[in-house]
């Protein structure tokens, strides 16, 4: 009996569900799931991914389905936040601003894209994959009728790409930027905190519920927004639980998958021309310490932490600097005299040039922060502003970086704080702990379980 193979390959397909990724607009919310659409792809299954114009190369390179939404902010709005003096008054126009007022629009494209797949695939099961910061699924999750040609909304996972945002006993409010404390001196000192904040999140839970009814919803939020999008949902935090504060009341619909596997190098993408350095220097006898340095890829202020990381380094023939700009066609001001023993290039995949880097120096964005996890390499963590303390905060907790606790530390800081992560091991052997601890919970298989177990 002759078996058609590909009449059989297609049948697998149509019998695993249509995944939909949904993504915020923005590089450190999209690029974690890259990985992920593109494993889930090889695998069979076939992936629509709702993310920003500018990624849709990326995107179609996973084998998905590209689906565009708008940038409904611009780049000065989002200065604009971080001007607002009052702590109170800048978490309150960010949440309504950059995340509240997104949920017509997103929820229009995501019922665009899931009626057109219920019009091709009527009997296809579909599950959802939102980014935390999508926003679009509220008012369904709540109550509004589904989209047409579905008696239900979706199955829906939430993934997120920020440390957890829970309210908890034994933890400050997120955004303080402070460590767990669960003794009965730290559990008062975090429930005065809460209270301290009652306000601001009345007024961010009155105003969703306006425009989350406006869009058909039912029912009323009636929690914290933290907690409804981390955990009305089952939440996929990836990171090993070493990597986040333990709580005695965490909710179980939270799930550690680990972090998102280290992108394999395209090589079509050509390599800077100094890379055979990094090369040689790996092989000597006497290698010189390379620090890799970014400002990430939102909050490209270079005098902030990139050009002080080189200032601090300038010419020390034992140490070699790598500073990456986040951005395609970046510069440094004409004005700057890069040093000898410094590389600078515009925009490089972290994953290709970390498994020769000793110390990464970082902002504090969460992506880049998990990059450094996911290849063992210490880091020094310098972020104060949106959620970077808190990132900062945890890499310092976990025994992984040392904490700066500033958006702008001194090159004397930063190369004293450098030199104490190549001084004392304890910093590496942890790092390698931690990297292992993710690689074992193996994000990629985490995530297959969760789609395609009974809710």
């Amino acid at each position: 009996m002759t078996i058609n193979s590909k009449a059989t390959a297609t049948q697998d397909r149509s019998s695993k569900p249509l995944i939909v990724i949904a993504c915020a607009i923005i590089t450190g919310h999209t690029l974690p799931l890259l990985p992920h659409a593109n494993e889930l792809t090889e695998q069979g299954f076939d992936v629509s991914f709702i993310g920003g114009p500018e990624f849709e190369t990326l995107i179609r390179k996973t084998g998905a389905t590209f689906y565009p939404i708008e940038r409904l902010y611009s780049q000065e709005s989002l200065d604009y936040l971080d001007s607002i003096p009052d702590r109170s008054a800048r978490i309150i126009w960010g949440l309504k601003t950059c995340f509240i007022d997104l949920t017509a629009s997103r929820m229009k494209s995501l019922q665009t894209v899931l009626e057109t797949l219920r019009e091709k695939h009527p009997n296809r099961e579909v599950v959802l994959i939102q980014e935390l910061g999508y926003m679009g699924t509220w008012p369904y999750l709540l109550g509004a009728p589904p989209p047409k040609g579905y008696k239900q909304f979706p199955k829906t996972l939430t993934f997120t790409t920020t440390p957890l945002l829970v309210t908890s006993v034994d933890t400050a409010p997120f955004g303080s930027g402070l460590p767990p404390d669960s003794s009965d001196d730290g559990r008062a000192r975090n429930a005065a905190m809460y209270a301290a904040e009652k306000g601001i999140r009345d007024e961010l839970v009155d105003y969703s519920n306006s425009v989350y009814a406006s869009l058909g919803a039912t029912m009323k939020v009636d929690r914290w927004l933290f907690d409804l999008w981390s955990t009305h949902t089952i939440l996929l935090q990836p990171c090993s639980p070493s990597l986040e504060y333990p709580r005695s009341d965490l909710s179980p619909k939270v799930r550690f998958i680990g972090g998102t596997p280290c992108r394999k190098t395209d090589l079509s993408t050509p390599l800077p021309g100094w890379w055979g350095e990094l090369e040689t220097n790996r092989h000597a006898a006497n290698p010189k310490k390379v620090v890799f340095v970014t400002q990430g890829t939102d909050k490209t202020y270079y005098k902030n932490l990139l050009i002080p990381t080189i200032q601090a380094f300038a010419n020390r023939s034992d140490v070699m600097v790598i500073g990456v700009l986040g951005v395609k066609g970046a510069v440094l001001d004409e004005d700057y005299q890069i040093p000898n023993n410094t590389k600078v290039i515009d925009y490089l995949s972290y994953d290709a040039v970390l498994p020769y880097v000793d110390v990464f120096v970082t902002n504090g964005g969460y992506g880049g922060f998990m990059h450094g996890v996911m290849n063992g390499v210490p880091m020094v963590l310098a972020g104060t502003v949106q959620d970077k303390g808190e990132v900062c905060m945890r890499g310092e907790w976990a025994g992984i970086g040392i904490n700066l606790r500033t958006d702008t530390p001194s090159p004397e800081t930063i190369q004293e704080s450098v030199e104490r992560i190549l001084s004392d091991p304890k910093y590496k052997a942890r790092s390698v702990v931690i990297q292992r601890e993710n690689e074992e919970l193996d994000s990629v298989s985490s995530l297959r379980r969760c789609i395609l177990e009974d809710e």
